[in-house]
């Protein structure tokens, strides 16, 4: 039974990473900066196990001092960043940061 979806899950992640918009993006020297940023890592590390809640209050406090800081501008040039992580996260990543992203306003 263990076999059946190992296959299963092997095949789509062959699927993915065959793919040539993978392959493309693998490529990519942006993202490969992007994605071994140490910013982008302690992101990643920082909300690793938070609750909802705890990302919501997050958020909201990081987009008023973002806003005072940088500028309206500059602030929506930050969340667009910000929006780029979503394709390298697992699915359990990518509703956090979705969460995050609804609540900066």
């Amino acid at each position: 039974m263990a076999n059946i979806f190992k296959n299963f899950d092997d095949k789509n992640v062959n699927k993915i990473t065959g793919s040539k918009e993978f392959k493309e993006a693998a490529n990519d020297k942006n993202i490969n900066d992007f994605v071994n940023n140490k910013q982008f890592k302690e992101f990643k590390e920082k909300y690793n196990g938070k609750t909802e809640e705890e990302i919501i209050k997050d958020a909201q406090n990081m987009s008023k001092q973002l806003k005072e800081q940088y500028g309206e501008q500059e602030y929506n040039k930050k969340i667009q960043d910000l929006k780029n992580f979503e394709m390298f996260l697992n699915p359990e990543q990518k509703k956090k940061l979705r969460t995050f992203l609804e609540n900066l306003k």
